[in-house]
């Protein structure tokens, strides 16, 4: 069920809103929260119901090991080893899932090419949201391993797992983030702020997805989708619209995240902050998919050493986990080739700062933002060749003449293309917009309308979330 969907807007969420309103007012607690688990695994069932055994089976395995992993009073250094032992190996089931599921083909492909075989595997279906809540059993576990408030909590922990704002695609959060929250005096309360802000989120969500990134789509997926030769202005125009719609669709959809769970009294950690005004590499990943930067921060880039062992080791450690969280976005090389440039593009960053070196703000953003563009053509080319037929096309190999009759590209698209790029670098962001001081109730009403309205117009058959995929 897409958020960006009718039955989602007009039948699943209303519905819940007013059950849960329901069970809030006869302050039946524990009914609350096992309403919103079911209402979830629902949510997560309406794809596929199939899906619901290995989720299952992924929420009765990590909370079974979780209570292997809490501390022992006076343990000595064999207990700390064994439960060492034990979190890596719960770490390692979390990873295995995800890898059967997700990599078995590209390592079997991977493998048979190197070795010059042709090895069938039977076709395997990618399970929804899998490499989201695997990351988030992982965070569970270590919360369990370090003896945090809550970990034996089943019904915190299930809750913690399934609910469904965050369950597909995230923000990827962590248990002590929402475990105080399902468990203050004052949590499940339906109050007008949590709805109307959670609302208005949810709107501008909703209108970055509608009313700006599906208005890329017809423009990104023809080009990198088809063999066609590609000039200057195409090419760059078609990495450029590409870089525009990744960011207002998953930026979107952080947004509708964020502002679902703010409805049911939740405050879920941002995800983006501006990313394209960023004026160096560093700055982006401060900006852009936080809660994933922050995860292979802290659960890959530290537990490598992260930056104790001199600076070539950070460099080096920086670029691994690049290399690897590329490859987390998906089952090819061009994302490995996509993950290990912004490593590369980090060690540069590190080694010109450390010297010294600094550029003019305007020269400093146009550099970091072509980067990033010329990145982005691996993270979408389906394969090598075509992101090489980009880039030819990028470095004028293909002519540079712009013809409205002759290019892929016409006025019209390049116009949205040029107004997409003013709201990215100009805009104030949505969370800039939302702490402005609204005294106006009708004012507030209004921009919610609008956002709302047009949006609600432009959801006919809608296309499902780029990060959906991953």
């Amino acid at each position: 069920m897409l958020f960006n969907s009718y039955p989602f807007a007009f039948g699943f969420l209303p519905i819940a809103l007013l059950l849960f309103w329901a069970l809030t007012a006869a302050d039946a607690r524990r009914a609350c929260a096992a309403f919103l688990i079911l209402a979830s695994l629902f949510f997560y069932g309406w794809w596929n119901w199939h899906y619901l055994f290995l989720f299952g089976f992924s929420i009765a395995f990590n909370f079974g090991w979780s209570l292997l992993l809490a501390p022992e009073a006076d343990a000595g250094a064999r207990a700390e080893l064994r439960r060492r032992v034990l979190l890596g190996i719960g770490v390692a089931v979390n990873l295995a899932l995800l890898g059967y599921f997700k990599y078995r083909d590209f390592l079997v492909d991977s493998a048979g090419a190197l070795l010059g075989t042709h090895w069938r595997m039977p076709p395997l279906v990618l399970p929804l949201a899998i490499s989201f809540f695997s990351f988030e059993q992982i965070t569970f576990l270590v919360s369990a391993y370090r003896g945090e408030p809550g970990a034996g909590d089943f019904m915190s922990y299930l809750l913690f797992i399934a609910f469904f704002p965050h369950l597909i695609a995230g923000p990827i959060v962590r248990y002590m983030q929402i475990y105080p929250q399902f468990n203050r005096g004052t949590r499940f309360r339906l109050t007008a702020e949590n709805l109307s802000d959670g609302l208005m989120i949810f709107a501008a969500g909703l209108f970055k997805k509608v009313m700006l990134a599906d208005t890329f789509r017809p423009m990104v997926n023809p080009l990198f989708d088809r063999t066609m030769r590609l000039g200057f202005c195409d090419a760059w125009g078609g990495a450029i619209a590409f870089a525009l719609e990744i960011y207002f669709d998953f930026s979107g959809y952080s947004d509708m995240a964020i502002g679902l769970a703010r409805m049911f009294g939740v405050v879920f950690p941002e995800n983006f902050e501006s990313p394209y005004q960023a004026r160096d590499i560093i700055q982006f990943w401060r900006r852009w998919h936080i809660t994933l930067s922050f995860f292979l921060r802290d659960y890959l880039y530290i537990p490598l050493g992260g930056n104790r062992r001199g600076k070539f080791r950070r460099d080096f450690n920086l670029f691994v986990t690049m290399v690897l969280g590329g490859l987390w976005h998906g089952a090819n090389w061009t994302f490995v080739i996509w993950g290990a440039l912004h490593g590369v593009y980090l060690w540069i960053n590190h080694v010109w700062s450390e010297r010294g070196h600094r550029l003019p703000g305007a020269a400093a953003w146009i550099l970091t933002f072509l980067l990033t563009t010329a990145a982005w053509v691996f993270f979408r080319a389906p394969n090598f060749s075509r992101a090489a037929d980009f880039f030819a096309g990028m470095a004028g190999l293909h002519g540079f003449r712009f013809d409205a009759m002759q290019n892929a590209l016409g006025t019209h698209e390049f116009v949205r293309i040029f107004a997409g790029l003013a709201i990215v670098l100009f805009a104030p962001n949505r969370q800039a917009i939302l702490s402005w001081k609204w005294d106006n109730d009708w004012l507030w009403a209004g921009a919610f309308a609008v956002l709302a309205g047009v949006s609600i117009m432009g959801m006919a058959n809608p296309p499902p979330f780029i990060y959906f995929q991953f």
